[in-house]
């Protein structure tokens, strides 16, 4: 398996992009992950430009600069027809924020986490007249020709719907056949990212994972991309004037969700350095509020979180479960011994959990999924995971800390240790939170 690292097998992918055999190797074993990342280089015969992530479109349709600041009109409903919206929506969901000066680093980084920064997703606009692709760099739309309908003219029109597809070969230059599992975590993230600034503008957003609605939405371009559709949003309309997701779900401390400042927080959002060694500074009580908020706006309900805390200013040590809007304590003391276990991986623990402040893992309910779902549950339930995994993050940088995405655990002792059902929910996110400690790279917002 380690030496197959420069492709998929395309008439597999296209066939079934997540066969059944994905919950075993690439949640349950270490096997799908290729020997050449240990050293975090390409498959042999790769270059860094063939690696680029960023894929320049050509001519298209300028958008309008961004602004530094979430907020919807307070005179009068958020319309996404509107170039100021629309510019919004797309760059602070996954449009370029940060650019780091360090020589041999990663350049540019996105508001949403992804693997190596490969960013295999695509985000789609999808109008009356057809499908117009977002592209970041130059923070503008292009028009996809195969999906034209009737106007030989590139003109936007109202969006209806935003489409999430992946391309997963570029994250299989690194990753081999564990690039699948990447993929379906990243297109959660990025659907979650979507809802929230959304919501943020006074935008009314349904999210679709519905897989027969997700390729009638794709069928007329998808093809001619290489592309996997992953999940769709659609755009139901405004909140009334003035008003924001944070009128929604609300904490008996008074807080709501998203913050006012959302945008200086995505703008800040980091995994930290390449090797997540963090401070060991605790979690206040503020955060957990904001968390068992944020965890309640998740676009879909059918996950867990568990939270084994080492420090925080306001809880006591020990595995909190969040159920009902709330974190409830299921276990005290110490979790360290806890994390190590569930973190050992090929028999090493696979970082530091000893200054972290605490970590969270993210369950699905598997069996009854692949029973009603069959292989297309791994899509499905990495789109919920997902969404919830990019809350926690945001939740995290609002906060001055990080949250690094990390699969190096063991998901059987993590059901085990961690009291999930057996042979039904399983754990497909392990997310640290911790005070990133200073590094080499040098990052600068980008502005537009």
């Amino acid at each position: 398996m380690t030496g197959r690292t420069d492709k998929i097998s395309r008439s597999r992918v296209a066939e079934a992009p997540f066969p059944p055999e994905l919950w075993a190797e690439a949640v349950y074993s270490r096997r799908s992950i290729p020997a050449t990342l240990a050293a975090g280089q390409p498959a042999p015969g790769r270059t860094a430009t063939e690696l680029d992530p960023l894929r320049p479109l050509g001519p298209g349709i300028p958008l309008a600069s961004p602004p530094l600041h979430l907020a919807p009109s307070p005179d009068a409903p958020t319309d996404v027809s509107d170039p100021a919206v629309l510019a919004a929506l797309l760059h602070y969901s996954y449009g370029l924020l940060q650019h780091d000066l360090t020589p041999g680093g990663w350049p540019l980084h996105r508001a949403v986490a992804s693997a190596r920064c490969r960013y295999p997703s695509e985000l789609t606009l999808i109008t009356p007249t057809g499908a117009f692709r977002y592209d970041p760099l130059h923070h503008q739309l292009a028009l996809l020709p195969a999906s034209m309908r009737g106007s030989h003219t590139a003109e936007l029109g109202a969006p209806r719907f935003i489409v999430i597809t992946s391309r997963f070969a570029g994250t299989a230059r690194l990753y081999g056949d564990y690039a699948p599992r990447l993929c379906a975590q990243e297109a959660g993230m990025l659907l979650g990212s979507v809802h929230l600034v959304a919501a943020s503008l006074g935008l009314r957003t349904r999210a679709g994972r519905d897989l027969e609605s997700l390729n009638d939405l794709c069928a007329p371009w998808s093809a001619s991309t290489g592309e996997h559709p992953m999940g769709y949003l659609e755009l139901e309309g405004s909140m009334k004037p003035g008003s924001t997701a944070a009128e929604g779900p609300r904490h008996p401390s008074g807080r709501t969700w998203p913050p006012g400042d959302l945008a200086s927080v995505l703008r800040s959002r980091h995994s930290g350095a390449a090797i997540f060694d963090p401070e060991p500074a605790p979690v206040t009580g503020e955060l957990i509020a904001d968390l068992e908020t944020a965890l309640d706006t998740v676009p879909f309900g059918d996950f867990s979180c568990h939270l084994l805390v080492q420090r925080s200013s306001d809880l006591a040590p020990g595995h909190y479960v969040h159920n009902d809007g709330r974190l409830g304590q299921v276990g005290a003391g110490d979790p360290l011994a806890l994390l190590e276990r569930i973190g050992q991986t090929e028999g090493r623990v696979s970082m530091n959990f000893r200054s972290t402040a605490c970590v969270a893992y993210l369950a699905v309910r598997r069996g009854s999924a692949v029973a009603r779902y069959g292989a297309d549950a791994f899509r499905r339930l990495h789109l919920t995971a997902g969404a919830a995994a990019h809350q926690i993050c945001v939740v995290a940088a609002r906060h001055g800390l990080s949250a690094r995405i990390h699969n190096g655990y063991e998901a059987a002792t993590a059901e085990r240790l961690l009291g999930l059902v057996p042979g039904e929910e399983t754990v497909v996110f392990q997310l640290a939170i911790g005070a990133a400690r200073p590094s080499a790279s040098f990052r600068l917002p980008v502005m537009f």
